[in-house]
Order: C-alpha cells, then structure tokens, then sequence
C-alpha cells in the first residue's frame, strides 16, 4: 500500500495508518468516517491495499457498492489517481462508470487495453476506438482491439483510418467510402497533435515494401511468409498498409479480420489485386464483405462475378449482386454446386426472368 498511501494527502493519511487498530481500519473500509466524499474515494480505495485480508475484502466490497453520485465524481475528475479508474475498470460492469473511465484522460492507456479487449458493449469499445491520441500512441490498445471478438466493421475501420491517415495513406488508394463519424464526447479530435506514435519505431526491410520483383526474388516465399506471420499485430497493422504486393497477398489471408481488412486500405492495391480477392476461400467473410460495400470496387464487372461465384461471400452480398450479371454468368452460377442452394435457386429465377424477357 506504501506508494499510493504516499499520495494521499496528509490529512487522510491518518484513515490509513497501518498503527491503527484493525477495526478502526475496517470503519473506515466501509467509508464511515467523516470526511467529503471523494475523500472517502481515496480512503477506501487504499485501503483495498491494507495488507490485511479482512480490511481489503471490507474495501473492495466498499468500493464496488458506491452510489453513482459517490464514485461519479471521481471518475470523471482528471485528478483522480490511475490506479483507482483502473481498479474500477476492472471491477464493475456499470456501463456509466466505463463511459467515464474512458473518457477521462488520466486514465492509463493499459486501463483502456483491458477495456478494449474484454468489452462487448458496442458504444463503449467505438468510444475508444475513436480516440485517436490513444490509438496512435499505444500498440497495446490497437492489440487489444484487434483481439475482440465483439469489435464491429465499423470499429475496424475507423481504427486503420487513425493509422493510414497517421502513416500518410489516407487517400485509401482512392477507395470511396462513407467519412468515419465521431463521438459527440469524444475527447479527442482528428487534427489534434499527434506527437509520437508506436508506428514509428515499427520498420521493415525493402523486400516487404518496394514492389520489385528482384528485390523479392531475392527473398524467398517461404522466409516473407515465416518473417510475417509471426509478427506481431501492430506490425501487421502496419505491414498491411504500407507493404508491397506480396506483403499484401499474405496479410489479406490473415486470421485476424483488423489486419486483413486494413491491406483494403493500402494505396497500392490494384483492381487486379482485389479480383483475386474477392475469388479467394482462403480470406475472411469481413474481407469480402468489405470489397462489395466499397464503390470503387463494386462498380467492376469483374469483382461482381468473382463474389458471386465465391462460396464463402455472404449470402446477402451474393443476392445483392446476382442480378448485375449477364445472361451466361447467371447460367454458370446455376450449375456452380459450390454455392449455397438460395443462391442457385434465385440464380435460375432470375435465369427465367430474362429468357422470359428475350434478354
């Protein structure tokens, strides 16, 4: 307890004393001693470090128990001690509570890695997506993140534009999307200073970065492949956004849909690249998911078909586009037994339809 009972002023140092007699201490771990209540706050809170099981179990029931017009204070106020937003990150499931926590500034980036990774609240885990100080500045958060399973498109998406925007790829190699919105809380926003990033310090050699046949021929498939798959997440992130083809071609087969999704965003990215994506079994649904909503990509005949006749594109991305192709695709689709029966069946009607309509 020595470190935090250091902080606290010096009048409420006397609440935590180890001298004391245990029950005195326990009072005082049920918040009964008469002082305001943020002060209250800080006593019970140091005190879930007593030393003393009793007195630690009294505190932390204390703290977990607190009226929100108690603890609500505290959490907002940026004067509050990381150690207490983190311990109540920790130990609550008030969605009130989170929401302030991560909108404080104070609290420490490892409080919101946590946060990122084991909340499954939608708003709460956008909220911190969307800051883009901390996006930038911790690789733990981004981690995290991409380790949730709960994380949304639209999270994923707002993430890796922080990240191109950041590393200057944000043209999205002119992919037209919708402009990702912000929280009205938010607090940050998009040209506030980033000063350092962990981006910096992530580099690669030049046969994962210059489109050079040479330069990869060099290399072989084998060691790019064994280099990349084992790196870790932010490097992919990065990789993914910044890396030449090859690079591409195996991070858009990664497991993890944050860093798959993000090669989409790699400026270099070609019509060709993304034809041969969206035939591709191998990539996550989210990937292809991905290239049908994006209108650049959608608009191409070439990327219709290939989604179409792709058994592992979503069945509503499938019937979205079975009517955009021609006679004799349709006729393919019909005896393509690789695709799901509905598929098939609402290939074939749409087969009449245009036979019935001399198309």
């Amino acid at each position: 307890m020595g470190r935090f009972t250091d902080k606290l002023p010096e009048g409420l140092k006397k609440f935590v004393d180890p001298s004391l007699p245990k029950e005195m201490r326990i009072m005082a771990a049920k918040g009964l001693v008469p002082i305001p209540p943020r002060d209250i706050v800080l006593v019970v809170f140091s005190l879930t470090m007593d030393g003393d099981e009793e007195v630690e179990k009294e505190a932390r029931e204390t703290l977990k128990a607190m009226p929100e017009e108690v603890i609500g204070p505290v959490l907002v106020d940026e004067s509050s001690p990381p150690e207490l937003l983190d311990f109540i990150a920790r130990n609550t499931g008030n969605e009130s509570y989170l929401e302030k926590i991560i909108l404080n500034r104070t609290t420490d980036d490892s409080t919101i890695a946590y946060l990122a990774e084991t909340l499954h609240n939608g708003p709460l885990v956008e909220l911190i997506a969307s800051n883009q100080v901390r996006i930038l500045r911790s690789s733990a958060i981004v981690e995290a993140l991409g380790q949730n399973p709960s994380v949304s498109p639209s999270v994923m998406d707002r993430v890796t534009s922080f990240i191109s925007l950041y590393l200057g790829t944000g043209k999205q190699g002119g992919v037209e999307k919708e402009p990702v919105s912000h929280h009205k809380d938010d607090v940050t926003t998009l040209n506030e200073e980033i000063r350092e990033s962990f981006l910096d310090k992530i580099g690669f050699p030049e046969e994962l970065l210059e489109e050079d046949e040479e330069a990869i021929k060099r290399t072989s498939q084998g060691n790019l492949l064994d280099r990349v798959v084992h790196m870790r997440l932010p490097e992919k992130l990065k990789l993914a956004l910044v890396g030449n083809r090859e690079a591409r071609r195996i991070l858009v087969r990664d497991s993890n849909r944050l860093v798959a999704t993000a090669v989409l965003k790699n400026p270099r990215l070609t019509d060709s690249e993304v034809i041969q994506i969206a035939q591709s079994r191998t990539v996550d649904e989210c990937v292809l998911r991905e290239i049908a909503g994006t209108r650049k990509w959608a608009k191409l005949y070439q990327v219709k078909l290939a989604l179409v006749n792709n058994s592992k594109t979503p069945t509503d991305v499938t019937l979205n586009f079975l009517r955009h192709l021609r006679y004799k695709d349709l006729r393919s689709v019909v005896w393509n037994r690789d695709l799901p029966g509905v598929i098939i069946s609402t290939a074939r009607k749409i087969l009449k339809e245009k036979q019935d309509q001399g198309v």
